[in-house]
């Protein structure tokens, strides 16, 4: 391994340390709710159909946008997990988890990965919902590290590619729109 990425994991290894220091009870019970599977996908898509039946959209641009993103998003997931097969920290450096130790590598986070994309695709096609979603979103992420099942490099990583899937989703899903809308005037 180069000294670079030596330095990297080291520094790593550290910040989940720091984090599991911040442990306190009425926290650990928000955050272990946060990180259930439901929370992550279920209930943002559900989010942006609620955003299509608020606004009585005919085409459901933020409900197909943030379904298509929780999909892609799991999916490229699980690809990217299976080329780094990265330990997770209970198991590389003995820390002990506030919850079940997924069997699945650490890197990336899916919980990260999964609530970004949903969040920034509902951020970018329901503005009303942008904070809420992105907050959540960061909350799940966060939840990961503190509870001892994630890194905080592959949450950050997860978080940030999430975020690219939902933005490239929420383009094409307009884009789609637009070409449809259009094929519809002529």
């Amino acid at each position: 391994m180069s000294d670079a990425l030596q330095l990297l994991v080291n520094l790593d290894q550290d910040a989940i340390r720091v984090t599991s220091g911040l442990r306190w009870a009425p926290a650990t019970m928000i955050l272990t709710l946060a990180s259930a599977w439901w929370v992550k996908g279920p209930l943002l898509v559900a989010a942006g159909w609620g955003a299509d039946l608020r606004s009585r959209r005919v085409f459901p641009l933020v409900a197909l946008a943030a379904t298509l993103s929780f999909f892609v998003a799991s999916g490229l997931n699980a690809g990217l997990k299976a080329l780094f097969d990265r330990s997770r920290p209970p198991v590389a450096m003995d820390l002990d988890a506030l919850v079940g130790v997924p069997g699945s590598p650490s890197f990336p986070s899916g919980h990260a990965m999964s609530a970004f994309a949903v969040a920034t695709a509902l951020a970018l096609l329901a503005p009303r919902l942008r904070w809420p979603a992105l907050g959540l979103a960061a909350v799940i992420a966060f939840s990961r590290v503190y509870l001892g099942v994630h890194y905080w490099l592959d949450v950050l990583v997860g978080a940030a590619l999430g975020a690219a899937v939902g933005i490239a989703l929420a383009w094409s899903v307009t884009a789609c729109r637009r070409r449809y809308a259009g094929a519809g005037a002529g």
